[in-house]
């Protein structure tokens, strides 16, 4: 059965999908049919922007069509096409910033969906064996400093095309889940409250960027900051 990470990587891949999987899961998951609808109205918002009528006749057209007309009529034209280059520069704004801010949202959005479907990796305090979780950080290529905390869930997961380590470190806020996302490019620091969870999207120079996530309804941005901070000063990299 497909999970919620699966679903959300094939509509962010193409939201026209056609696969009867995708149709089956949303119809059964009220999660899933609220982030389509976000995704939807994004889509929506995108085409509007993109919709810029433009006239027929060039910009070098239109001084000789000034030329012809009276003295009185030509500033009333200028105007209009003042406001139609004014438009055009607003929805080229507009556009960019939506691709800019569209890539953040989507990695959150997939790191709560894996969440989602792993469940178990909340339940347990009790430390990861020692072979299991170096298993795991040597397929990340990373080492662990004991200051990162104890280390209850460990695991290789599939995760938007790679397999990342999926870790929960125990903190005094609690369990808190860590993916090392060596594959994805962040530019800046993205705090973000989705779902129950309260995370933060670290970039992490020449490594990718860390996604680190709490479910403590007390833990403000400051903490989950604390915690992120602390975490990424544990991570040794090994390659």
């Amino acid at each position: 059965m497909m999970d919620h990470s699966q679903y959300r990587t094939a509509v962010l891949t193409d939201p026209n999908d056609p696969d009867p999987k995708l149709r089956a899961h949303l119809e059964n998951c009220a999660q899933c049919r609220a982030f389509t609808a976000k995704l939807q109205g994004f889509e929506s918002n995108l085409a509007r922007a993109l919709r810029i009528d433009v006239p027929a006749a060039a910009p070098a057209d239109v001084a000789a069509l000034a030329s012809r007309r009276s003295p009185a009529r030509q500033p009333a034209a200028a105007a209009r096409w003042l406001a139609l280059a004014a438009s055009a520069l607003l929805g080229a704004v507009l556009v960019g910033t939506i691709w800019l801010a569209l890539p953040t949202r989507s990695l959150a959005a997939a790191v709560v969906a894996h969440m989602a479907g792993e469940p178990e990796a909340w339940t347990t305090e009790a430390a990861v064996p020692v072979p299991a979780l170096a298993a795991v950080l040597q397929n990340a290529k990373i080492r662990l400093m004991p200051q990162a905390g104890t280390v209850s869930y460990a695991s290789s997961c599939a995760f938007r095309g790679y397999v990342v380590p999926h870790l929960v470190v125990q903190s005094e806020s609690g369990p808190v889940t860590v993916m090392v996302l060596v594959h994805e490019t962040q530019a800046k620091t993205t705090q973000f409250d989705e779902q129950g969870y309260r995370g933060v999207i670290v970039p992490v120079k020449d490594h990718g960027a860390l996604a680190v996530l709490v479910k403590d309804p007390q833990a403000d941005a400051a903490t989950v900051a604390k915690i992120a901070q602390r975490v990424r000063e544990s991570i040794v990299w090994t390659r």
